[in-house]
């Protein structure tokens, strides 16, 4: 049978090549002599664990880890790296092996470029190399970063400096995200030619103020506790994401985000019902998607649902999360306005359960939303199947007419 792929250029079967796991490519060594040596030309270096990720791994396991990646690199003949990706819970114990990593991604002009180190010791986290930032801040092989594309960072030690210089200096850098470091103080985003397009920060607890004003911004994502958000010039940020710890208050944060981004089509916040409130002050008139996590549901929860459908009139999908165990209905300290909306079609509703506050927001939704075609319910997984029969056919019985009713894991 004739060989086919022999008639392809050697730069055709590298891209191919790239295309699989390592230890995918490593086996086309043995099809021909010509395949031999191609695998070491590859540009994937994707070392996401040895066959899984490997998350809480033994001291034998994290130095084969080491040794691995460090083999493959050694035999690395290929000039450019398309995405690199360490994924294995390590620390600053080996911080030599790590930091040889980072000067080999960064000469080999990577694009797409991954340290995750989670979950994070606290202790002895892995931080950024400062003779690296410092070598590449005098102007010192920035070659080999202005291809960066995408940088992800979790679980070791970075400064709002190092990230704000990476900002600056990668004029094809779109996609920042970094978690759990604690290291990270404070970040600007700040420049009218800068090209960064999605901005994720999370659980960096030592944060305290985030400045964004960028142009080409399409989405913002945050998770952490209380900071102070400056927003300036963001025109095209349509996908916002703001979560928090649990005692985490984002009220404050609304009147920026409706405020200055009206332009928004999907909007997911955890918080509490006065943050619900808020809403009844402005109005998002693009948003079709939206996603809340109640952490404190109650009677409340109905007035606050009143007003952020009334603020959100082209809304199409609702997704709901009741994240409290400690569920009740309280007290109707307020008459529940009738806001009758005309463009909501899906409504789920996660962690459900059939008691309590619960079943009042499904009849809610019932009520006020007048085009609806579907309600999913998504139940918590400590209720029973007869329980969760019961609750489907409880909310059938008020289920209006053309509504189609999705009751999961029945």
């Amino acid at each position: 049978m004739e060989d086919w792929f022999s008639k392809f250029p050697d730069d055709i079967l590298v891209n191919l090549i790239s295309r699989l796991t390592l230890k995918e490519a490593a086996r086309t060594s043995v099809l021909s002599s010509r395949w031999k040596y191609l695998w070491n030309f590859t540009t994937a270096l994707d070392f996401a664990g040895i066959g899984k990720d490997i998350i809480f791994p033994s001291k034998e396991e994290k130095s084969e880890y080491v040794c691995w990646v460090n083999k493959i690199l050694s035999l690395h003949k290929g000039s450019n790296i398309n995405k690199f990706r360490i994924r294995c819970t390590l620390d600053n114990s080996h911080g030599r092996d790590i930091t040889n990593w980072i000067y080999t991604a960064t000469a080999k002009k990577v694009q797409n470029f991954e340290l995750d180190f989670w979950p994070p010791s606290h202790i002895n986290d892995y931080a950024f190399p400062l003779e690296r930032y410092n070598f590449l801040k005098r102007g010192h092989g920035l070659s080999g970063i202005k291809s960066l594309r995408s940088l992800c960072l979790n679980a070791l030690k970075v400064s709002g400096e190092v990230l704000e210089f990476f900002i600056h200096s990668c004029p094809h850098l779109e996609h920042l995200y970094v978690a759990n470091s604690s290291e990270l103080l404070s970040l600007k985003v700040v420049g009218s030619s800068i090209p960064l397009k999605y901005l994720d920060i999370h659980y960096c607890y030592s944060m305290k103020e985030i400045e964004i004003s960028a142009s080409s911004l399409v989405s913002f994502r945050y998770s952490g506790k209380d900071i102070k958000l400056h927003v300036g010039n963001v025109p095209q940020l349509v996908d916002v994401v703001i979560h928090g710890a649990p005692l985490f208050q984002v009220r404050y944060f609304i009147g920026l985000v409706v405020c200055c981004f009206p332009q928004l089509k999907t909007l997911d916040l955890e918080c509490c019902n006065e943050v619900f409130m808020e809403f009844g002050h402005w109005e998002l008139p693009k948003l079709l998607h939206l996603k809340l996590t109640i952490t404190e549901p109650n009677c409340e929860s109905l007035l606050g649902l009143s007003f952020v459908l009334k603020a959100c009139p082209f809304l199409q999908k609702l997704v709901i999360k009741i994240w409290n165990n400690n569920r009740t209905i309280g007290e109707k300290r307020h008459q529940i306005p009738v806001h009758l909306h005309q463009h909501l079609k899906v409504v789920e509703l996660h962690e459900f359960r059939w008691f309590q506050i619960d079943p009042e927001i499904a009849f809610f939704i019932f009520r006020n939303a007048k085009v609806l075609e579907k309600m999913i319910i998504k139940p918590s997984s400590s209720r029973r199947k007869r329980a969760l029969k019961h609750c489907a056919n409880m909310l059938k019985d008020k289920l209006p007419q053309g509504v189609d009713l999705v009751v999961g894991s029945l």
